[in-house]
């Protein structure tokens, strides 16, 4: 099976390029973008890195049909794409055009340029091509190939961040007679086709991902991209109120068939699939890679831990949502958030306070260095350990949660509204903005945002004890941790 290539770019600097394109006008403008690359099964990304934007001069014989960057803008960008070993994209514009195609000139030039790289450069630098036409709603793009000599196409740009784009090429987007999303389109601002593009991962299929995940079902999410899922636990008893899709004759059957069955039954028109296993496991982080979308719906911070560093890597926007019943004697508290990480504008999980490091070593021990640490004293319950929870609070959460991805993709008055914290006594939503840090070790200047497959070079979160392979080093971590 062939891979496919999708080019990827977060939200601000799409807004970046496209500001600079536009100020040449109805003449032709011409940019040099440098992109780290992610290889899945089936798929390779280029994720935007930087973009080098000519100064004054750099480009010459540019007109309504031409443009031509400078030797020394030319040489300034190869340098940088040879000492970072990233991949370098030409990008400009045919304003002339809304159905945007390379010329004889441009796969000439393209084609003489990518066999310098792939002849002086290493492997792991590539050459790509992009023309945008009028509106920047149309492109045509390819990739050189080194085995073959030639160029391969790319028929996906995706913008992920508030707004979200996807630009699928040679795409047309028909409406059903019987449309289930009629009503969905009186919506003004609505774009049904956007909801229809997209990749949504979902990572938990408990009381609050069960909800998510039948709400993107309803949206239609899926039809040309696709809906995918995991959990590995069971289906237990006190599950049945809180999974309206599940039944009784199901206990003991894995969460995600149960999931399968019901998308498969309800929404046979879109591309669902669900996995039994957890988001650690190889194969579903090679999937999470190609998602538009995360959505976390879990109750460990390991996992969250993992869920933002991918987010982070592959430029994808990342809700995070769970809801809480705290019991106090004969009262209790009822709270949940929904929190958006949107990679190279917002703050991460981790440096916002809503990973807890210490939690998140022990909740990627292993069952053996798990048990020594539950012995000694230094894990305050268990995975036995019943938590109460209740359809109605799952219910409000994850649907505020929905409208919060909405909001996102749609640019709906989102920005500065990344947190969102629901009171059920006090019946009270707030809001709030969730600044970057700059020293995170995620998402900070020195962080590892949009880096792709390249190795982190130990930038990685310093709670991962999945490597401490001595039990006794682990333990002294921790209890550092513990006591810091």
């Amino acid at each position: 099976m062939k891979k496919k290539h999708v080019v990827r770019f977060a939200a601000s600097d799409y807004d970046t390029l496209t500001n600079h394109l536009k100020k040449a006008g109805e003449d032709e403008s011409f940019i040099y973008g440098l992109f780290s690359q992610a290889d899945g099964a089936d798929h390779t990304l280029y994720i935007c890195r930087q973009l080098v934007l000519p100064d004054t001069g750099e480009l010459e014989n540019q007109s309504r049909v031409s443009i031509e960057p400078t030797r020394q803008y030319q040489a300034v960008s190869y340098g940088l794409a040879y000492d970072q070993q990233l991949t370098l994209f030409d990008i400009h514009t045919h304003p002339f055009s809304s159905n945007a195609r390379f010329s004889s000139i441009d796969n000439h030039y393209g084609t003489q340029n990518a066999r310098y790289i792939a002849k002086n450069f290493p492997k792991s630098v590539s050459a790509g091509m992009i023309v945008l036409g009028r509106g920047f709603d149309n492109f045509q793009a390819h990739i050189w190939n080194r085995e073959t000599s030639r160029f391969t196409p790319i028929n996906r740009i995706e913008i992920l961040g508030s707004p979200t784009q996807i630009l699928v090429d040679g795409s047309k987007s028909t409406v059903a007679t019987k449309d289930p999303y009629a009503r969905h389109r009186l919506i003004p601002g609505w774009r049904q086709g956007l909801l229809e593009n997209l990749k949504v991962f979902v990572a938990g299929l408990g009381g609050n991902g069960a909800l998510i995940f039948d709400s993107l079902l309803s949206l239609g999410i899926g039809k040309n991209g696709w809906i995918k899922a995991c959990d590995p636990d069971l289906l237990e008893t006190s599950n049945l109120p809180r999974i309206p899709y599940a039944y009784p004759e199901e206990v003991g059957y894995a969460k995600a068939v149960i999931s399968q069955i019901h998308a498969d039954y309800r929404t046979p028109h879109l591309n669902v699939q669900c996995y039994e296993k957890a988001v650690e496991d190889a194969e579903i982080t090679d999937i999470i890679k190609e998602a538009n979308i995360i959505i976390g719906a879990i109750d460990n911070d390991g996992a969250r831990k993992l869920l933002n560093s991918l987010a982070a890597r592959y430029l994808i926007p990342y809700l995070d949502l769970g809801t809480e019943i705290i019991p106090n004697k004969s009262v209790y508290e009822a709270i949940g958030q929904a929190q958006v990480f949107l990679p190279g504008k917002t703050g991460c999980l981790l440096c916002s306070g809503a990973i807890d490091p210490a939690e998140a070593a022990l909740d990627t021990m292993n069952e053996e260095t798990n048990a020594h640490y539950e012995r000694a004293g230094y894990i305050r319950g268990t995975n036995e350990t019943p938590t109460p929870s209740v359809l109605h609070l799952n219910g409000v959460v994850s649907h505020l949660a929905i409208s919060q991805l909405l909001r996102l993709i749609f640019d709906d008055n989102f920005s500065g509204k990344e947190y969102l914290h629901y009171d059920r006594q006090a019946a009270n939503v707030f809001t709030a903005s969730v600044a970057r840090n700059d020293d995170c070790p995620v998402c900070g200047i020195q962080g590892y945002c949009g880096a792709g497959d390249e190795d982190n070079d130990g930038l990685e979160d310093l709670f991962d004890l999945l490597n401490c392979e001595d039990q006794e080093e682990a333990q002294t971590v921790t209890q550092t941790e513990q006591e810091g």
